[in-house]
């Protein structure tokens, strides 16, 4: 054989033995001898010590594969779960709309009642409920209101109560959250 056919040989051995190796099951010596260096709780329940492979100090591009183990060396961010369906955002939208609507479909109200201030109180304490305030955003509780939405009031309306996010903010997580639905 050549010496190049050898090399090649011997880097395909490597390669092989380097994805084979990490999924073969571990040999009962080193089973019994984990046992043995693990420390068990009272019942006789052997713990295993989890290793894991850090990510390379790159910044996260792409995506965690979402029915996948995570790839180790790779660094990879969660998609966040989208929005909840205007279905089950109802009921709190609602009870928002109720004293907001004067103000977003009144241009000749100035300023939001106390009351509509208050009603964002329930956004702050449940995040699965502020993320229907994307509704808000995109324009969908035009729907929930008795007149048309003027969506030139919804950014006045989130800085006239002092809303704990700003609207660029809570504009640009909607956005992420509507392309990772889709």
């Amino acid at each position: 054989m050549a010496p190049s056919n050898n090399r090649f040989l011997i880097l395909l051995l490597t390669a092989t033995i380097a994805v084979v190796a990490p999924n073969l099951p571990p040999s009962a010596a080193i089973r019994a001898a984990a046992a043995a260096a693990a420390p068990s709780p009272a019942n006789g329940e052997v713990l295993e010590a989890e290793f894991s492979i850090p990510d390379l100090p790159i910044p996260a591009l792409l995506p965690c594969p979402p029915l996948f183990p995570k790839i180790p060396l790779i660094p990879c961010y969660k998609e966040p779960s989208p929005p909840p369906e205007i279905k089950e955002c109802r009921p709190s939208l609602e009870k928002l709309m109720r004293p907001c609507a004067g103000f977003l479909t009144d241009s000749s109200v100035f300023t939001p009642p106390s009351e509509c201030c208050a009603a964002f109180d329930p956004f702050y304490k449940d995040k699965a409920v502020l993320a229907c305030l994307c509704h808000l955003t995109n324009g969908d509780v035009g729907r929930l209101l008795p007149a048309p939405l003027n969506r030139r009031r919804i950014v006045p309306l989130l800085i006239s109560c002092d809303f704990q996010i700003t609207p660029n903010a809570l504009s640009d997580a909607c956005d992420t959250l509507s392309k990772s639905k889709n």
